[in-house]
């Protein structure tokens, strides 16, 4: 059974999915939001910008590659947010985080409109990703304490150490994931006495086993479940009980 904590330590998660074959045109993205315009009424653009970077026998040379715009529709309060452009949906939760239960809907619906809409030929790519900040209120921390995964320094070095960030890929509960953790030092608040870390899990899936759309929410929670045993294997009880863990 899942922990369920009172303040969960996600800053934000998200899912991303990459397809391939989109009939996309201009319209989508505004018929999009007529769909969603009751939960998410902000809307917004940005530009994802591309570098292409060329080898040659002379020189190094770099380019800007075709900027693709990129839609937003986000709810007042800013919690919560649809990314979309050709071949790419984004579904981002920022805090407060509910269970994996509540936001779990709202991507998959945000899929099954993408695909109605855009008709794609598949799926290329899914991404499931959470970064979340865990704070101790302590200047002086041991790691040990709190971490199962933290960094070892040689005691002929002083076996102490000061800001770091390590990065790792571990087996996931479902192999045909990856699973990328990314772990390390964060601003602590500028009012002081307390320690602060990011642990950053972010779980990917390639097309190889899951290429149709109707088998979309299969590795959307074999993701989940990789990323929360991740979670769970790296932190302790002391660690838990920062977080306010629901019996």
């Amino acid at each position: 059974m899942s922990r369920r904590y009172a303040n969960p330590p996600v800053i934000e998660a998200l899912c991303e999915v990459y397809f391939r074959g989109s009939a996309w045109d201009a319209t989508v993205p505004g018929t999009f939001y007529q769909r969603v315009r009751e939960r998410f009424p902000k809307k917004g653009e940005t530009r994802d910008f591309e570098i292409e970077v060329g080898f040659s026998p002379a020189a190094l040379s770099t380019k800007a590659a075709h900027p693709e715009l990129r839609s937003q529709f986000s709810r007042e309060d800013g919690s919560r947010m649809i990314q979309l452009r050709r071949d790419l949906i984004v579904v981002n939760q920022l805090r407060p985080y509910p269970h994996f239960e509540e936001w779990r809907p709202e991507v998959v619906e945000g899929v099954r409109n993408y695909r109605e809409l855009a008709n794609p030929a598949g799926i290329a790519q899914i991404g499931v990703r959470y970064l979340n900040r865990i704070e101790v209120p302590s200047d002086t921390v041991k790691m040990e304490d709190y971490f199962q995964l933290y960094p070892e320094i040689p005691a002929q070095l002083g076996a102490m150490h000061g800001s770091f960030m390590m990065r790792v890929q571990i087996p996931a509960l479902h192999e045909d994931h990856q699973l990328i953790v990314t772990f390390g030092s964060a601003t602590a608040p500028q009012a002081g006495g307390s320690t602060a870390w990011l642990l950053d899990l972010y779980d990917i899936v390639a097309s190889a086993e899951y290429p149709q759309i109707d088998a979309f929410e299969k590795p959307l929670d074999e993701a989940h479940e990789n990323i929360e045993r991740a979670f769970e294997s790296i932190i302790t009880d002391a660690t838990r009980a920062l977080f306010g863990e629901i019996s």
